[in-house]
């Protein structure tokens, strides 16, 4: 090949270099470029916003002032009121205004054109809708629409209870509706009868763990009554409760039987109470912390706390009370142990009520403690006779008083040391929880209940045991046989005296004792006289012993000890004493009683 071949040879890869060169240049290029775009600094030239695609803002739709949002549709079951309604242009919402016949209008708000309202079965409502414009106006009225929820009979609930009492409660049924609420013990046939016109009954004075039937009638005027089906409950646990609030039991007489109610109609709320002892007051109704000390006697009310509450069942029979108190010049409240304190039976059995409990404390007027008449001097025939009025005889003139006996100096006729106002009848708190049960029993056998004495300062038991002590009837004297006797002896061979009949330290000084007998019913509408027992009351003679117990003393001791946790004095010396059991565990407090002298 001749040179000049081989340059053109040569030329021409030169120029395909050339080419592949310049191609490799541009495909180098065109990487750089792009990995440029992706990872490294944008050229300033180049725009950074992205472009986006931009909705046209709607012309908002202007509001109608004038136009109605009428009501299209409107139903109503038993619970929920259902209605549609025209759409206006331009609202951002509906008002709908609500009311029962009797009721005030009441208003939602709705964004749709329907609306769902919770209402009670058997009421009529009145109903009207307007719309709201952006500017939060209203437009027009609706025309009123009427609909009538469906009644239904009644369902009852349990609330809450505790050992003593439970809150019941039952939907409404109809508007207007007044309610008649029945309960009784499970196996009983008689229902005790409560009107109410709310939908909501506290029943107090029940027994924990024991089962009782309860149903209502919803009544109304043109209306036929409806009522619940027979709901069984049993009380039961330790929420805010009052014991004595809408107590109730069957008074029996002859063929008569009557429902009433025995406790005061607000339960204990506003009742007197003073500090038994030397007690805290809590900031709680657990009682966990103690606010401050109250001494021993001081007063106090019984009160509501700000929700409502004022009793409390801690557990163990033991209460914490809501009260409020004067300390210096400062009032304050809070929560006491209940159980160390007196309480007022006389308010919470309120003698206005014939059905209630019924007091003559004579000791804070006029003492009517006497001795017996001359058991000696009496024949076995005269026994029987003189029992009531051991002073007189049959023909009630000739006396059975010798000098020195029936009257105790300075006791008999004599207002007594410390004692309070004659209307009020302190006792502790746990007495005037078994006085529920002791009333019901007596109310049962057409009777009722006549406390004389509770509470009793304990400068009036010194002050009689002392004048007893220097009585001869009470002085022992020994017969032709040696034995040790007493004019108090009767025909028994017991020894009695002085501290047979009344201790220097009593129990009534610790205000768990009760001095009472009975008082009988003519009718379920009348109540009679005080019965006549084997002595009259605080008549220390050997007929008081209960080994002489008449039939209505007997049925005294059945009424006072069936189902109360009380019981006579330990030697039964007289008919009339009942007191709180020592059972610490049902009554826990009593180790930390006292012989209190307060004058309350």
């Amino acid at each position: 090949m001749s040179i000049r071949d081989r340059r053109k040879k040569m030329a021409g890869y030169v120029a395909i270099g050339a080419v592949c060169v310049a191609l490799f240049g541009l495909v180098i290029g065109f990487v750089v470029y792009k990995v440029s775009r992706i990872f490294g600094e944008k050229p300033v030239t180049e725009t950074t916003t992205p472009t986006k695609w931009v909705e046209p803002t709607p012309t908002p739709e202007p509001w109608d002032p004038d136009k109605v949002a009428e009501i299209t549709h409107i139903i109503a079951s038993s619970e929920t009121l259902s209605l549609k309604y025209a759409r206006v242009p331009g609202a951002r919402g509906y008002e709908i205004s609500y009311r029962s016949a009797a009721g005030e209008w009441q208003q939602v708000i709705s964004e749709e054109t329907y609306c769902h309202i919770p209402i009670n079965s058997g009421f009529t409502y009145h109903v009207q809708v307007c719309s709201l414009g952006p500017d939060g106006k209203k437009g027009p009225m609706s025309t009123e629409a009427v609909v009538s929820a469906e009644a239904v009979c009644p369902v009852i609930t349990m609330k809450s209870s505790n050992s003593y009492s439970a809150t019941l409660a039952w939907p409404y049924t109809r508007e207007g509706a007044n309610y008649l609420f029945y309960y009784r013990t499970t196996g009983e046939t008689e229902w005790h009868e409560i009107a109410v016109d709310v939908p909501q009954i506290t029943i107090g004075g029940l027994v924990k763990d024991k089962e009782y039937e309860v149903m209502v009638s919803a009544l109304k005027e043109d209306f036929a009554t409806l009522s619940s089906d027979v709901t069984k409950i049993t009380p039961n646990g330790t929420s805010y409760g009052d014991p004595f609030l809408n107590v109730w039991t069957n008074l029996v007489v002859g063929n008569e039987t009557k429902g009433v109610m025995y406790t005061a109609e607000n339960g204990c709320l506003g009742v007197n109470c003073w500090a038994q002892f030397k007690t805290s007051l809590y900031t709680t109704a657990d009682l966990a912390e103690a606010a401050c000390e109250l001494p021993g006697g001081t007063a106090m009310v019984i009160s509501a706390d700000s929700a409502g509450n004022y009793v409390y069942e801690i557990g163990d029979n033991r209460f914490g009370m809501h009260v409020t108190t004067t300390i210096g010049e400062e009032q304050k409240e809070g929560w006491v142990l209940a159980n160390a304190c007196f309480v007022d039976l006389a308010m919470i059995y309120p003698e206005s009520n014939q059905y209630s409990i019924h007091y003559n404390r004579t000791n804070a007027y006029s003492s009517i403690f006497t001795c017996g008449g001359n058991g000696k001097a009496v024949e076995k025939k005269m026994e029987k006779i003189t029992r009531y009025n051991p002073i007189k005889v049959k023909d009630g003139k000739a006396s059975l008083v010798e000098p020195g006996y029936n009257v105790i100096d300075g006791v008999t006729g004599e207002k007594l040391p410390n004692y309070g106002p004659k209307e009020q009848m302190p006792a502790v708190w746990d007495v005037a929880l078994q006085l529920l049960t002791a009333q019901r029993n007596a109310l049962a056998k057409g009777h009722c209940l006549l406390i004389y004495e509770a509470y009793r300062p304990n400068a009036t038991s010194k002050k009689v045991y002392s004048a007893m002590t220097g009585n001869a009837y009470f002085k022992e004297e020994v017969d032709n046989a040696g034995k040790k006797l007493t004019l108090a002896n009767g025909f028994l061979d017991k020894n009695y005296t002085e501290a047979y009949f009344i201790a220097n330290n009593s129990k009534h000084n610790l205000g768990i004792a009760l001095d009472l007998t009975i008082m009988k019913y003519d009718s379920v509408d009348k109540l009679g006289k005080e019965i006549e027992m084997q002595t009259k009351m605080h008549t220390l003679d050997y007929r008081c012993d209960m080994t002489y117990n008449t039939a209505d003393a007997k049925m005294l001791y059945e009424i006072m000890t069936t189902g109360t946790g009380m019981i006579p004095l330990v030697a039964k010396q007289e008919w009339w004493h009942f007191e709180l059991s020592k059972d610490s565990v049902k009554f826990p407090c009593v180790k930390d009683y006292v012989y209190a002298n307060y004058k309350i």
